[in-house]
């Protein structure tokens, strides 16, 4: 990378407020001189040293040095790093002192991990298992975020770009001896591999969305009538009193909302106003946004009480206010079932929200509702709607390509093979996008 007018980047790597220890990163060429700005020596490639920093011969703080030598360091480039204490004056000094400094400049979001692509340190699908391990809540996001990084997406997808290219060389080498007929063996053994590469893509994109509801987590809305203990199961999933619970008739108003750890999937539990006929304006008005946010939910939790005989028509009325996935929850089994087998079907259980084991049972069945797949699965390697609209263009193009006649117009196959190739070399930054390289490295934290 061209070192002509190359700022030399700096940003606290730790988050802002009083801690023990905060950490300043620097990366660029000049990385190396910082510790001086400070009167402090750089240590030797690969070492730490403890220093005191000065100001205007004033001590700052006793830290910690670490460099690393390029290429050999996170980014690629010559790296520096200031453990200090988190104290909000020395970071403030530390900071000040740097951004005065001719050749530093203040990170911006995610540069210190785009210059991390930009040298060869990482592709776009490890980028982007990094931001997923920043924000994993789960064990299991923090499972699939590792696979990433270490290659679930990359390594197929490298090795299909790779069959593609071959692919495509043969056919433009017919172009280019157009005069001499492909040989039927030839074009057989193109046909076969073009079908298994487009089997394989299909594979992974029959996966059932497992891994983007594990890395975006999903919706649950409670949504049913007045009193059919909407708000004790929500406070039972919590563990907490998070709603208040009454046998007062249209006691919930607004949308009360908690996160659970759903068998690894994070989900926000939304509980909605009981749904009535009769009811003033601002119950009216809770009433309307339940109907709202089932609309936006990937699963209607349909809470129905299993005691009183008019819950199928109760059951009805809501199945009309919403066309998402519902599952039906018959509650209050403690005081019997008005029909003993309506629980019986796939899409409805019967449950008391007063009992923990009915509860945990009741957890285990949303997990398996909501991820089809074992999601700890190592073939489950698509996290983001980019992954998959990249594999879903480069499948539909090899449709494409089979389509064609080899011998008479391996042109057209060979472009169709070119726009396969280019849709899977955006997965890992092969083909640049500076737009979507920016929209990528956004959601980076300062000092990342």
């Amino acid at each position: 990378m061209s070192q002509a007018g190359y700022k030399t980047i700096f940003a606290i790597a730790t988050p802002p407020g009083r801690s023990a220890i905060a950490i300043m990163r620097i990366s660029g060429p000049l990385a190396g001189d910082a510790p001086a700005l400070f009167g402090a020596a750089c240590p030797s490639d690969g070492q730490f040293s403890v220093a005191r920093l000065f100001l205007d011969q004033r001590v700052i703080d006793q830290v910690i040095l670490l460099f690393m030598k390029a290429p050999f360091s996170s980014t690629g480039e010559d790296v520096c790093e200031i453990h200090c204490h988190g104290s909000r004056a020395v970071i403030d000094a530390l900071l000040a002192r740097l951004g005065a400094q001719e050749g530093f400049a203040m990170a911006k979001q995610g540069e210190f991990t785009r210059r991390s692509f930009m040298n060869g340190k990482m592709d776009l699908s490890g980028v982007e298992g990094l931001a997923d391990l920043i924000e994993a809540e789960t064990a299991t996001q923090l499972q699939q975020a590792w696979a990433q990084i270490d290659g679930a997406l990359r390594a197929p997808v490298m090795a299909w770009r790779g069959e593609l290219v071959g692919i495509a060389a043969q056919l433009e080498a017919l172009i280019d001896f157009a005069d001499e007929d492909l040989p039927a063996s030839v074009e057989g053994a193109l046909r076969t591999s073009t079908s298994d590469l487009q089997s394989a893509l299909a594979s992974h994109l029959d996966d059932g969305g497992a891994g983007e509801l594990v890395r975006d987590g999903v919706t649950i809305a409670l949504i049913g009538p007045v009193n059919a203990g909407k708000s004790t199961i929500l406070n039972a999933l919590a563990g907490r009193p998070a709603a208040i619970v009454s046998d007062e008739a249209g006691t919930t108003r607004d949308i009360i909302q908690i996160r659970l750890d759903l068998g690894g999937v994070p989900a926000t539990i939304l509980d909605t106003a009981g749904i009535r006929d009769e009811s003033g304006k601002i119950e009216a008005e809770g009433i309307r946004r339940s109907v709202e946010a089932a609309g936006f939910a990937n699963l209607v939790l349909v809470i129905l009480e299993g005691s009183d005989p008019a819950w199928p028509a109760a059951r009805d009325k809501i199945d009309q206010l919403t066309s998402q996935p519902k599952f039906y929850i018959l509650n209050k089994a403690d005081k019997g079932l008005s029909a003993p087998n309506a629980a019986a079907s796939g899409d409805m259980m019967s449950i008391s929200a007063k009992d923990p084991a009915d509860i945990e049972t009741l957890i285990a069945r949303l997990a398996k509702l909501l991820v089809p797949l074992n999601h700890s699965d190592a073939s489950v390697i698509i996290t983001r709607q980019r992954h998959r609209h990249a594999l879903q263009e480069a499948h539909e193009a090899l449709g494409r390509a089979l389509g064609h006649d080899f011998q008479h117009v391996p042109e057209m196959a060979a472009e169709d093979f070119r726009v396969a190739a280019v849709a899977l070399g955006r997965i890992t930054g092969e083909i640049d996008v500076e737009e979507l390289l920016g929209s990528i490295f956004s959601a980076f934290c300062i000092g990342k």
